[in-house]
């Protein structure tokens, strides 16, 4: 691991008020995050669950259009015996709902990146599709030609678990432009310019048939709606820290030796540990062929150690979304999900994610 020169919990549940009297905020995480002039924005994930409880029962809230507006319907269900995996739950015939629904929350930081200077009260990206009936999640947020663009988890009992796309200039008034990578896919991150003409993905498909553990693969886009080309980019690795499986983390960024992606990957404890750990690893990819890979970190740069990330909503969690460099040169603000319950930042030495690199 490399060194933490500085860090800080940013976000907790309790800072973060409840966009319903239903629903209590259970974890604030996952930021994406970008430099907006002198400020620093961040999108957050904002996870809410039903405050009753029902002995016996799941809750799982939704949103449902009544009129022009969407409300929260809460939907009840018969309790499984399996409840292992806190962040879902098994409703027969191989079907399955969340616990809980996520909104996006803008807050702002100072250049610093570790003062909070602005809470919006109310969502900021509420769910309002309905490819978004059971909420947005995890944003990333690339800055292209000016405009910046969110890719989000978008999650729907009819189009599954996908990757949807919204832009901004403001962090006022966003544009969705609907659905970029259909079930079952996510951890999509945007590089910030286009090669060779293209915009170009990363991202992470999933599904139910397990041909091999679930990696990472690239995609080309003339538009950013339509995608195409997938190529093979970044595959777990059998007895690493990533053996699991793995997903693209933060935003890439250029540096003089190449693509930096900050990507994260996941050990199993038990054959039947239904979550297992999540740690975050370094890449390096080709400046002018990003679909190349040209080293990785044999060891993770940074893993569940802190209070914070052990323990949470999701025990033994560190998740990284975003990571933008420091106004001081050489070093980087990686901005992080912690146990699937709070936001951190982790000031470090871009020479040392570049040192623990491996080249192939």
């Amino acid at each position: 691991m490399i060194k933490r020169i500085e860090e800080k919990i940013l976000l907790e549940p309790a800072q973060i008020p409840s966009s319903d009297d239903r629903l209590e905020v259970i974890g604030v995480f996952n930021p994406g995050a970008i430099r907006f002039g002198s400020e620093i924005c961040l999108l957050v994930r904002v996870a809410e669950r039903a405050r009753e409880s029902r002995p016996g029962f799941f809750s799982s809230p939704r949103k449902v259009r009544c009129g022009k507006k969407w409300e929260i319907e809460i939907d009840w269900f018969p309790a499984s015996t399996d409840t292992r995996d806190m962040r879902s739950f098994d409703t027969g015939g191989g079907r399955s709902r969340l616990a809980f629904i996520s909104h996006l929350r803008l807050v702002k930081l100072d250049k610093t990146g570790f003062n909070i200077t602005m809470i919006d009260e109310m969502p900021t990206f509420f769910p309002e599709e309905e490819y978004e009936e059971f909420g947005v999640e995890d944003p990333r947020i690339t800055d292209i030609d000016g405009k910046f663009f969110i890719t989000y988890v978008a999650c729907s009992r009819k189009l599954g678990i996908c990757t949807a796309l919204a832009e901004t200039h403001d962090f006022r008034q966003y544009v969705r432009r609907g659905i970029i990578f259909p079930m079952e896919n996510k951890d999509v991150v945007l590089l910030p310019e286009r090669i060779c003409g293209d915009y170009l993905a990363y991202h992470r498909p999933g599904g139910s048939y397990k041909f091999d553990y679930l990696s990472m693969q690239t995609a080309r886009s003339s538009d950013l709606l339509h995608w195409g080309r997938h190529s093979h980019l970044l595959a777990p690795r059998p007895g690493f820290w990533d053996e699991f499986k793995l997903g693209g983390g933060c935003v890439p960024l250029r540096t003089e030796q190449g693509w930096l992606e900050i990507y994260h990957g996941v050990r199993m404890e038990e054959p039947d540990d239904p979550v297992g750990i999540y740690c975050a690893g370094a890449a390096l990819f080709d400046l002018n062929d990003p679909g190349r890979l040209i080293g990785r970190s044999r060891e993770p740069v940074l893993m569940p150690e802190n209070a914070c990330e052990k323990n949470g909503f999701v025990p033994n969690v560190i998740f990284p979304t975003a990571c933008i460099p420091d106004i001081e040169q050489g070093y980087l603000l990686m901005f992080c999900g912690a146990a699937d319950e709070q936001a951190e930042v982790i000031k470090v030495s871009l020479e040392e994610i570049l040192a623990a690199i491996e080249a192939l």
